[in-house]
This record gives structure tokens, sequence and C-alpha cells, in this order.
């Protein structure tokens, strides 16, 4: 995994020494050799997230700011299922797949940490 912390980039838990260059999600170290990486993208709507795509998880830390869903809830994909304030911007979490709602495992007020899990769909 890479990070940026300190002003220098930690590959692996390695420093990386030389120049970073990030174009779009695509990051190139230049040292005494090259790197190239891409950045997770935290609000992606990924298929795989959670346990197939049965548990809908914070992307990023903040405040819930909404919920729009109960236990028992049918829902089809990319219904709205929450909001989550975070980077002074509202995020829409929507369901990955069609199903009925287990669990609600966050309120409205409450803050959460990046990949909680906010909303359990059953299994099918």
């Amino acid at each position: 995994a890479a990070e940026h912390r300190g002003g220098q980039w930690w590959i692996a838990g390695h420093r990386a020494p030389g120049v970073a260059l990030r174009l779009g999600a695509t990051v190139s170290v230049f040292g005494a050799t090259t790197v190239h990486f891409t950045l997770p993208d935290p609000l992606a709507r990924d298929q795989d997230q959670g346990a197939g795509a049965g548990v809908v998880l914070a992307p990023m830390p903040g405040l819930v700011k909404a919920v729009f869903v109960a236990p028992g809830a049918v829902v089809e994909k990319g219904a709205r299922l929450a909001i989550l304030e975070a980077m002074k911007m509202e995020h829409t979490l929507t369901a990955g797949r069609d199903g009925t709602v287990a669990e609600v495992l966050a309120a409205a007020g409450q803050q959460v940490e990046a990949g909680a899990a906010l909303i359990a769909l059953a299994d099918e």
C-alpha cells in the first residue's frame, strides 16, 4: 500500500525517495526505480463492496445526515439508502444490489469512520 505522509511517499512501509507525479488516480514515483500505482476511489460503487455488496460502508469519515430505510425494507440496486456528510459535501449512499434491509447499523447524527458498516442487506 502507498501513502503520503510527512511530505514523502511511503510504499509498503518504505520511504520512496524521488519525485511523485499524480495524474488522475494514477501516481508515478520517479527515483532510483519508477513505481506506478492507482489510488482507490472511496466513492466507487463496486459490486464487490462488502459481502457481495450486502454491506454499505462509509467511504470516508463523516456525519450520517439521514437514513432512508429500516430493517425489512425491500430495495432495488441504486436505491438511495443514506446520506453521509464528509468534507463539507453530502454523499448519497446507494444499494449495490436488489435486496431486503437486514440491519441499519448507523443513525442520523452519528459520526462514523471510513469503512464503517452502515446498512446490511440480507443474504439472498
